[in-house]
């Protein structure tokens, strides 16, 4: 049902954790998360995919459901990242209290070359991308941004 509407690809890692967004009734939207194995950060997990049908884009949703899915693992004592070439999630994120950046936002990611790690989908080094960490609802006091 996403797989065709996904930038990168409809594969999943057999791994990911997988979530779907309700509207109205409707089944609209699809995400997932990866553990994301790191000798120096415990318990982090990324997100993998978010996904939004186009009949339901440009209203908010995929920004929201990703907030959403962050908030579980924020929840369940995990950290959360997201990487993105994006530009919506990107700016949305970069003005978001529920986000912050990582030391590796918007850089051109040179120390990494994965070309067959995660079938080239994590580690982009050809293009600048955004890198953020949810810090959610616990952290950020009076929030406007739900």
């Amino acid at each position: 049902m996403f797989k065709d509407h996904h930038y990168l690809s409809g594969e999943l890692s057999n791994a990911s954790r997988c979530y779907v967004g309700l509207f109205g009734g409707n089944i609209v939207a699809f995400g997932s998360a990866m553990t994301m194995p790191n000798g120096s950060l415990n318990r982090a997990w990324r997100e993998h995919r978010t996904v939004v049908l186009p009949d339901y884009q440009g209203m908010g949703l995929g920004v929201r459901f990703s907030d959403a899915i962050g908030q579980i693992h924020l929840e369940q004592g995990h950290r959360y990242f997201s990487r993105t070439a994006h530009p919506r999630f990107g700016l949305y994120r970069e003005q978001s209290s529920l986000w912050k950046p990582t030391s590796k936002n918007r850089k051109l990611r040179t120390d990494v070359n994965h070309k067959n790690m995660f079938n080239n989908h994590y580690a982009d080094n050809k293009r600048v991308c955004f890198s953020h960490e949810y810090v959610g609802k616990q952290q950020t006091g009076n929030n406007n941004d739900s």
